[in-house]
């Protein structure tokens, strides 16, 4: 009655045993009850692409492993072969059975896998560490190979003689946990560590990029292709460090021209009332690289009773606040061009209410307007993140990422004038207008990447963040960042990284401090 007729909602994925036929009746059932709530429904149905138990039974060398037991659900590894195989032939079978019987109603497909389907390796804001499975030690010995090709290169890299590719292991969970340079690996010295987190990355962008050609091709390219994906700014707060999260090659999977829209949930921080509802991604960029991005607004209504899901905390008790939260979180999606869905959580009837479709309507020729400006949302400040600096966070690093990328959401989202979220490469393309630039993690930056950087942000307010070029290969790091910033930086002992305003500065209006009250290594 809201004229709301794209419906996402889950299905099974028949996997059956060798020898054994599949079974429709489950998936026939689902979406017949949404056809039959609403003939005009446009169905985008969401796929768990995780084997069934028996599947890792059969294949245990294929499963997720970790350095501690523990683990309730074992997922395959994203990095077999064997499962990227046999999960897409399954995947490609189930499309093509959708769009054959119930073709006419599917808007799109939304392949679901790992850690809440979301595409982040499984049990990323727990303790353990993964993967140690050995088809992952395999392929990484495969990835060594093909950026290294000799075992000299990799020696030297790494600044070891006995390390070879073809029997090279991953990183010890002590190593991995290790923090000799603080809370950021220095190339050479840690080399094995950030490239095992470009490792962790590029496994999962791939297992990602090769289920989106699999529903492009089996759909023959007439549906649209969904993926939870590039949760930059919300993985800051991963105390093994944002890259074990595995959404750190957001760069890759924006070129796959068999994806369309990328999502995830509003942000778990300052999304309640008189909060910003923050993007979890440099969602400026997503829309830049022609893909949607698209909120899944997973509110806690007031007719959530007794939830404790994600996010409770920060819900709604009354109908008013109910109210509120969406037309707030509804609006910006209208503003920054993204979609959004309303995700009942809980799956108890979160949004069964028809007072609360009422945002819906009323927000519907705004929405119209927007649809038909044509214009791009360009705000006057950009929060930027280089992404490949990210590979370089140590364990607990953390104390840094989490005030720096996870929580600077809350103040941006108070300065009183527009923010977006960008990568460093909009940047330097020169595709950015913004008037502030606000740089939260650019501690990895060729020699060229300055210079380019200089050139186009001249006349620009920058504001660098934490350590701005202070990674360094064959350059020496103060003269870097001096050439990056113009300013004079150097490292000092560590120490708590907490400032206090003086008796000039509170006469200006600065009335708190700010930092960390932790010791720091690097400090600058």
């Amino acid at each position: 009655e809201a004229g709301v007729n794209l419906v996402s909602f889950p299905i099974p994925m028949p996997w059956p045993k060798p020898g054994e036929s599949e079974n429709w009746a489950a998936v026939d059932a689902a979406c017949r009850e949404v056809i039959e709530s609403n003939p005009n429904a446009l169905l985008i149905p969401r796929i768990p692409m995780d084997p069934p138990a028996w599947w890792i039974q059969a294949h245990p060398d294929h499963a997720m492993k970790w350095d501690r037991p523990g683990q309730d659900r074992i997922p395959a590894s994203v990095a077999s072969p064997l499962y990227r195989q046999e999960a897409a032939a399954r995947l490609s079978q189930l499309v093509s059975y959708l769009e054959k019987v119930w073709g006419e109603h599917v808007a799109g497909y939304h392949p679901c896998g790992q850690n809440t389907g979301e595409w982040f390796y499984e049990d990323t804001w727990l303790a353990a560490l993964s993967d140690y499975s050995i088809v992952t030690t395999q392929a990484w010995r495969e990835w060594l190979t093909k950026k290294y090709v000799t075992d000299e290169a990799l020696q030297k890299a790494w600044g070891n003689k006995e390390v070879r590719l073809t029997t090279v292991d991953l990183p010890s969970p002590e190593r991995r946990r290790s923090t000799p340079s603080g809370v950021l690996h220095r190339p050479q010295s840690e080399q094995d560590l950030i490239d095992l987190a470009e490792f962790q990355q590029d496994m999962m962008a791939e297992c990602v990029c090769h289920f989106a050609k699999t529903v492009r091709e089996a759909s023959e390219g007439r549906k649209l292709v969904v993926f939870f994906y590039g949760y930059t700014f919300e993985f800051g707060a991963i105390r093994n460090g944002a890259p074990t999260s595995g959404h750190y090659a957001l760069g890759k999977v924006l070129k796959s021209p068999d994806i369309d829209i990328l999502c995830s949930p509003i942000s778990y921080f300052d999304r309640g009332i008189g909060g910003s509802a923050p993007a979890m991604t440099v969602a400026e960029s997503v829309m830049h690289a022609g893909k949607l991005w698209l909120f899944e607004d997973d509110t806690r209504t007031y007719l959530a009773k007794d939830s404790r899901f994600p996010g409770w905390i920060d819900g709604a008790n009354t109908l008013a606040e109910t109210q509120s939260l969406l037309m707030r979180n509804t609006a910006e999606v209208a503003l920054r061009h993204f979609g959004t869905w309303w995700m009942d959580l809980g799956a108890t009837g979160w949004f069964d209410d028809p007072e609360l479709w009422k945002v819906m309507t009323q927000l519907r020729p705004m929405d119209e307007v927007m649809l038909r400006r044509g214009q791009p949302f360009n705000p006057d400040v950009a929060a930027i993140i280089d992404e490949k600096s990210i590979f370089h966070v140590a364990f607990g690093g953390d104390v840094v990422t989490r005030p720096l990328i996870y929580e600077v959401r809350r103040p941006l989202g108070r300065m009183g004038t527009a923010y977006g979220q960008y990568f460093l490469e909009d940047v330097l393309a020169g595709q950015m207008s913004a008037k502030m630039l606000v740089f939260l993690a650019t501690w990895r930056l060729s020699k060229t990447e300055r210079e380019q950087l200089r050139r186009a942000t001249a006349g620009k307010l920058k504001v660098w963040c934490y350590a701005p070029g202070f990674l360094t290969y064959d350059e020496e790091s103060t003269s870097a960042m001096k050439e990056l910033t113009g300013f004079e930086l150097r490292e000092v002992p560590e120490t708590v990284a907490w400032a206090e305003p003086t008796e000039k500065g509170r006469q200006l209006g600065l009335t708190e401090g700010f930092g960390v009250r932790q010791k720091i290594r690097p400090l600058l």
